[in-house]
């Protein structure tokens, strides 16, 4: 797909790939780390030492992901998709690697590395079938994003560097625990790490209401309009099937003795004076298709309702009709359509979604 988001979204799933890497990496440093630590006289911070046990790792785990970005993003012609994606991924490299070092400061050096293998790739594809909803937005890696009808809803943003973020500190709380001297008390990163549960916790509670779905409709000032017919720019070559299937949909709905329907455009989203019917499609065909099934509903305000059987049924025969009209095979299964002299009929008692 040519859409930057959608391409940035697939950059951030490798991460259950390369996290348990980095997790596996940082436990090989950090045990190496732990085992020394009491054999050799160390002026230097605790911290910047295990800074600089760690920065390869955070190295090759930032360039990579770079890697990637420069090739989905560049091919096949250069786009941003904004700074949120690429954040997340920032931020997974951080916490996966920090949390590997923080297994092999607690365990052994088999169990933290099966630890480091396991634990990364089970946060990152399980949540995708799990409920509660917002367990899969606080990963760094969203799912299902992001047609050119979306983008990416901030507070998964949010959520993912409040529990990324918490993951991170609590693990270098860990560290600080088991390298830092004596006079450095616990208590100093207990609360700390009390600091970073909340932060956690308002992260999962800017997510909890989001749904399944870690987007948002795409603003539509991106539309680019060639009347009647608005597309995101990525679609751009599916404008000359929707101006086809619109003028034969619309001159199909009227001729079945229903009223012309009252809008200037038709576009991907529903917006004032637009009905969202468009396809992707560049086959005049297939464009013809997807406006007989969804005109009767976007004009019906009902594409997002089904409550209700009877309207439904009385819709589907509608999108029936206007199939045959068009002369296109209709998707709506065992749905007989009507005789046409029915349709006024059927418009009357569909009624409006919303009333």
């Amino acid at each position: 797909m040519n859409y930057a988001p959608a391409r940035a979204a697939a950059v951030t799933g490798a991460m259950a790939i390369l996290a348990p890497i980095l997790a596996l990496c940082a436990v090989w440093e950090a045990a190496t780390l732990r085992v020394l630590w009491g054999l050799l006289t160390v002026r230097r911070q605790w911290w910047l030492v295990l800074a600089a046990r760690l920065a390869p790792v955070l190295a090759v785990g930032v360039l990579i992901h770079l890697a990637l970005y420069a090739e989905a993003l560049l091919l096949p012609s250069p786009a941003w998709p904004g700074w949120e994606l690429p954040s997340l991924s920032l931020v997974g490299v951080l916490a996966w690697t920090a949390f590997g070092a923080a297994l092999a400061l607690v365990l052994g050096r088999l169990l933290a590395m099966t630890a480091a293998l396991l634990v990364p790739y089970l946060a990152l594809t399980l949540p995708a079938g799990w409920q509660p909803f917002w367990l899969r937005h606080v990963n760094g890696s969203p799912f299902d994003c992001c047609s050119t009808s979306e983008v990416l809803d901030p507070r998964v943003l949010v959520g993912s560097v409040g529990v990324l973020g918490a993951v991170a500190v609590l693990s270098v709380c860990v560290a600080q625990v088991r390298l830092a001297p004596s006079q450095y008390r616990p208590w100093a990163a207990a609360v700390v790490a009390v600091a970073a549960l909340v932060g956690a916790a308002g992260g999962i509670t800017a997510v909890a209401g989001l749904g399944p779905m870690p987007t948002r409709t795409r603003p539509a000032d991106a539309l680019v309009c060639r009347l009647p017919v608005c597309l995101w720019p990525e679609d751009a070559a599916a404008f000359a099937a929707n101006e086809a299937a619109w003028r034969a949909a619309s001159a199909a709905w009227t001729d079945l003795g229903l009223p012309a329907p009252a809008v200037d455009r038709i576009g991907p989203i529903q917006a004032e004076g637009m009905l969202a019917i468009t396809t992707t499609a560049t086959s005049e065909e297939s464009a013809r298709a997807t406006m007989a099934q969804m005109l009767p509903r976007a004009l019906a305000n009902c594409l997002r309702d089904f409550s209700d059987p009877a309207r439904d049924q009385r819709l589907d025969q509608l999108s029936a009709l206007l199939a045959a009209e068009l002369g296109v095979a209709q998707a709506l299964g065992d749905v007989a359509a009507p005789v046409p002299t029915e349709a006024p009929r059927l418009w009357r008692e569909v009624g409006r979604c919303g009333e």
